[in-house]
């Protein structure tokens, strides 16, 4: 049989939940040593895993994988967890079934943790994440999670993982049983404890995650663990350090750089602490190479190919409805935005990525329309393109079932920031809707500090730290925008 042929089987059952026949699991078993001579060579195996990975039944594809010993054979590395038992009160299961009932939890999450799944970007790295998160224990002499990350890092190395997921995953792995000790020993009311755990948690995205992993790791210890008192405890420490790390998109600036050139130190100075959080080395230095070019003009945009959506960044001097204008934009083009992030710092220096997907692969079949959509772009951010133009001829949302239709919800913190607003806008996703939102908040004289945008299916979740003035939005003009905002979410 051949490998691949092997994980299509598998990815079969994680896509349908029909258990492969007794035949089939033989005809598996006795090709064990040929598939694990197969993947014991580097190979990009990473791709057809995250598919099985992402699917509603990878459990079930996952415990068949274990049983006919595919998964050992991809992962040698779970071999020593096969029967382990640890001998305490608590633990109901041996490590490799702790493990499975960790993944089979993932996919059986109640109410807002159910949610938080459908927020996550790549399930698949979560999944990956608890297959390693114990194999550690398997190791003797060494500290269980030293280990589970060395063999994770192993395993991510062979099956060719990219490195971003890799990344992602070492950091779940690494810190799988933080929260739960920030719940036995600290005091989740303490605002130095929600401080603590945000800088440990970096970003809202790992939070998101390591909050599954945790629920997951903790309710397969045995059945009785994750109390409803407990899971409502996880929660609350999760929406603590969510709004702590919100907060800092606003009110944490670079002040200063320890280090560097006298450039970098003066590009970096004054953005939100986030940015170093969600920047690499490597981008940070094509983003300074953006504002050598903006340098000449009003603005300076690029465009490329991530692995599975585009990207668009530019660099540009702020100004009203600049935000808006490349969101309309985009849309002209018929492109869905998936993701945005708008950075400004002190100088008035705007540094926008909007990441977004080609329904129709424009650009892939046709390389000429990324180069114009650039060229629009400057165009319009320079003032010589009126957007509202290009927009004219936008296509019109199909819209959902009517049991899915999602009502539009604007919701209001002036809490959440220091000096501005927090307006949150949970909607249904449709062509230009983030141009709309962006430019009735311009409209109505606010001014967008920080943004976070995210689309789950056909629902946008934004998030815009909005002032008025310098300041934040009072009464009135809450009640304007709210109004405003409402409107904007009506179908196009």
């Amino acid at each position: 049989m051949e490998p691949e042929l092997a994980l299509s089987l598998f990815e079969f059952v994680a896509r349908h939940g029909i258990r492969l026949s007794f035949e089939a699991e033989q005809r598996i078993e006795s090709r064990i040593a040929l598939l694990r001579a197969h993947f014991a060579e580097p190979r990009p195996v990473w791709l057809a895993l995250s598919q099985i990975l992402s699917l509603p039944d990878a459990p079930l594809a996952v415990r068949s994988m274990h049983e006919t010993g595919v998964l050992a054979a991809i992962f040698p590395e779970m071999e020593r967890i096969e029967c382990l038992v640890v001998r305490d009160f608590y633990h109901r299961y041996t490590v490799d079934e702790h493990t499975l009932v960790t993944m089979q939890n993932l996919r059986k999450l109640p109410g807002g943790y159910s949610d938080l799944l459908a927020e996550v970007k790549q399930p698949s790295v979560v999944m990956f994440a608890l297959l390693f998160h114990d194999v550690g224990k398997g190791v003797p002499g060494e500290g269980p999670v030293d280990a589970s990350v060395r063999l994770a890092r192993d395993a991510m190395a062979r099956i060719q993982m990219p490195p971003a997921d890799r990344e992602t995953a070492l950091f779940l792995i690494r810190k799988h049983l933080e929260l739960s000790a920030v719940m036995q020993s600290r005091d989740l009311f303490d605002p130095q404890t929600i401080r603590d755990v945000a800088h440990q948690m970096e970003t809202v995205e790992r939070l998101k995650a390591l909050t599954l992993v945790t629920y997951a790791d903790i309710s397969a210890v045995n059945p009785d663990v994750m109390t409803p008192w407990r899971a409502e405890q996880l929660w609350q420490l999760y929406l603590a350090v969510y709004n702590e790390l919100t907060r800092e998109l606003e009110t944490e600036r670079i002040e200063a750089i320890p280090s560097g050139p006298p450039e970098r130190i003066a590009f970096l100075e004054g953005f939100p602490t986030r940015y170093l959080r969600t920047h690499t080395e490597m981008e940070i230095d094509e983003h300074m190479a953006l504002e050598e070019k903006r340098r000449d003009r009003k603005a300076a945009v690029e465009i490329r190919k991530l692995e599975s959506a585009w990207q668009l960044t530019l660099v540009a001097a702020d100004r009203p409805f600049l935000f808006a204008s490349v969101a309309g934009t985009l849309s002209s083009f018929g492109m869905n935005i998936l993701k945005a992030e708008a950075f400004a710092n002190r100088r008035g220096l705007v540094l926008d990525t909007f990441t977004f997907d080609d329904p129709l692969r424009t650009l892939d079949l046709n390389p000429t329309e990324a180069d114009r959509l650039r060229a629009t772009t400057e165009r319009v951010l320079a003032g010589k393109t009126d957007v509202r133009e290009l927009l004219r001829n936008r296509p019109k949302p199909v819209l959902p079932s009517r049991k899915a239709r999602i009502p539009a919800r604007v919701s209001f913190d002036s809490e959440a920031g220091h000096t501005a607003t927090l307006v949150e806008i949970v909607a249904e996703d449709r062509p230009g809707l983030l141009y709309d939102l962006a430019s009735a908040i311009s409209s109505n004289g606010g001014n967008i500090e920080v943004v976070l945008i995210d689309t789950q299916a056909h629902k946008a979740i934004d998030v815009f730290y909005v002032t008025a003035e310098g300041k934040k939005l009072g009464p009135e003009k809450r009640h304007l925008l709210a109004a405003a905002l409402q409107k904007a979410c009506e179908p196009g």
